[in-house]
This record gives structure tokens, sequence and C-alpha cells, in this order.
């Protein structure tokens, strides 16, 4: 039987990551799971990117990161009983993604994928597919075209 109990889903506040976090806040509501918002902000000068090279990886505070826009989101989803915390951490999103999915021991990740493709795809790449392709557990990757007919199949 599947059991999904933890839900992670990475977001970096873009209109694809925001269609991952509400399906992932959908879906979490209907099997009962918690959801894990993951934010992953890149080193920002040469002695954190040094420090990083060397597998130092530095927690920062949430006040400085949230958007607005999605602190009221959380907030408002938690008052209606969501289940859900965030973590905000600084490195390489895909090196942290795979990372965090293991140690929180997460049961399905929920990205949002903005579905390049050809040279586009080559050039820009895709932590999404990275991802995809390196954890052991399933992804659901929502693609920014296809999220609002599945959101609204989901009520």
């Amino acid at each position: 039987m599947i059991q999904l109990s933890k839900i992670l889903c990475p977001t970096d506040y873009s209109r694809t990551s925001d269609k991952a976090v509400r399906y992932a806040i959908e879906l979490a509501r209907k099997v009962g799971a918690h959801v894990r918002f993951l934010h992953i902000m890149q080193p920002e000068n040469i002695a954190e990117k040094t420090a990083y090279s060397y597998g130092i990886s530095k927690k920062v505070g949430k006040a400085d990161v949230i958007s607005d826009e999605f602190r009221k989101l959380l907030m408002d989803e938690k008052k209606k009983g969501l289940s859900a915390d965030i973590l905000i951490l600084r490195g390489n999103p895909y090196d942290a993604i795979i990372e965090q999915s293991t140690a929180w021991g997460a049961d399905l990740l929920v990205m949002g994928s903005h579905g390049r493709s050809g040279l586009n795809r080559i050039l820009m790449g895709s932590v999404a597919e990275a991802v995809f392709h390196a954890v052991d557990v399933p992804v659901l990757l929502v693609k920014q075209d296809a999220a609002n007919k599945a959101i609204k199949d989901f009520s």
C-alpha cells in the first residue's frame, strides 16, 4: 500500500514553482500528509562559494527570504488545517533537494517544471529532471501549463 505522510516541495517562488506548491497543498490535504517546503538560496559571495565547495552548508533565517505572497498562502493554509513547514538553506538546489529528501525521509517530491525542450533545455539545464533521476522516491513534476487543470480536477 502506498503511504504518503511526508511531501517535500522545493520552491523558488516562481510561477512554475507556485503551481507545484498549490498542487502539493491539495495533495497533502487529500491524503493527510505533512508538506515541507524547501527554498534554496544560492551562495552569494566568494567566501560562501568556497565554503560550499568544501561541503559546508549554511542555514539561514526565514524572515529574509520568504516572499510575502508565499507567507500569506502558507499561513492561510495552516489555518485551514494543513500540516506544513518551510526549510530555507543556502547552497546548490540540486544537492540540497536530494540531501533533504533523504535526510527528512520524504515519501514524495512535488516539483515544478518549466517544460523546456531542445536547445533551451540543454543551455538552461533542468534541476527537476536531474533530481528526478537522482532520488529514490517518487517525483511528481508539475508542468506550468498542465497545473491549472490538475488543481481544478483535484477540488
